[in-house]
């Protein structure tokens, strides 16, 4: 913060506006009065951008640091802050920890374009002809046992309930078309590992996706 621009708001006071970049390489402003309190923080915003009506502007003024007391410059000043915030980013770039920073943006960057060129590759496989099948086969595993679950229970119902019904004749039924619904199932993961690596896949990005949001 050794280049600074000094300005003055519109009840007089002085105060000095300065580039900081963050760590997304991006410059933004702080503006501190003489007592060292900051005034305003944020970006440098064109006046006609923000749509702010001619007469809420001062003479002179066209861009802004917005604030609890917005700090207004003029064209020439913009200009000069424009240049400011440039010199400080080639500094930042060229020292030890802007170059920290700058690899460690890269390999971000990396790692988002690897990732969605995974889910590309695991949303293609999902949605395709095998992704449908294995869907079919767990789902028939599914119902077959949510049936199985359903019949246990009403089977125990009082109001005409036969639980020797049950598991004389449904259960064993329903063990067998499960074991078989099953091994269907396990025949065809062990045909199509890819696919189990692309539902891996899809878990693990969701749950980085869960941990991104929480």
């Amino acid at each position: 913060m050794d280049q600074i621009l000094t300005t003055l708001l519109p009840d007089g006071r002085t105060v000095h506006v300065a580039p900081l970049v963050t760590v997304s390489g991006a410059v933004s402003y702080q503006a501190t009065d003489q007592d060292g309190k900051r005034v305003a923080s944020g970006w440098l915003y064109s006046a006609d951008e923000r749509d702010i009506p001619a007469e809420e502007r001062p003479a002179g003024g066209t861009h802004l640091v917005p604030g609890m007391t917005p700090v207004w410059f003029t064209a020439e000043e913009a200009v000069a802050l424009g240049r400011l915030g440039e010199a400080a980013k080639a500094a930042h770039a060229a020292s030890a920890n802007g170059q920290a920073l700058g690899a460690w943006r890269t390999a971000q960057d990396t790692q988002r374009r690897s990732s969605a060129a995974r889910m590309e590759v695991v949303t293609a496989m999902l949605g395709g002809p095998l992704g449908a099948e294995r869907n079919r086969l767990q789902g028939t595993v599914e119902a077959l046992v949510a049936d199985d679950a359903a019949q246990e229970a009403h089977a125990h119902d009082d109001s005409g309930g036969d639980p020797g019904l049950y598991y004389r004749v449904q259960a064993p039924r329903n063990e067998k078309a499960i074991e078989e619904a099953r091994r269907a199932l396990a025949e065809f993961d062990a045909a199509h590992p890819e696919v189990l690596a692309a539902l891996d896949e899809e878990r693990r990005a969701a749950h980085e996706r869960f941990l991104d949001v929480d």
